[in-house]
């Protein structure tokens, strides 16, 4: 789920991330992604903050590839209607 976000950055929610191993290998994914500028992972809330410049990742290519990259875990990410 995402809980917040901002141009920018985004915060997201899922219990599958409170696994070490799960969190652990979504976090190197995510932080490989060009335009990604930092990620932080919180596996006691299952919380991924993610940080991104968005002139070379735009919110749509964000969410895109957000939403690809967490189904490979399993992890369904709604997107919103305007992100």
């Amino acid at each position: 789920m995402i809980v917040s976000y901002f141009p920018g950055r985004i915060r997201l929610r899922f219990n599958e991330l409170k696994n070490p191993v799960v969190g652990e290998q979504a976090l190197a994914r995510i932080q490989a992604v060009p335009g990604i500028t930092r990620v932080e992972l919180k596996p006691l809330t299952g919380s991924l903050l993610i940080e991104f410049d968005i002139k070379t990742l735009p919110p749509e290519k964000l969410f895109e590839t957000g939403k690809r990259e967490l189904a490979k875990f399993n992890i369904t990410l709604e997107l919103p209607n305007n992100p």
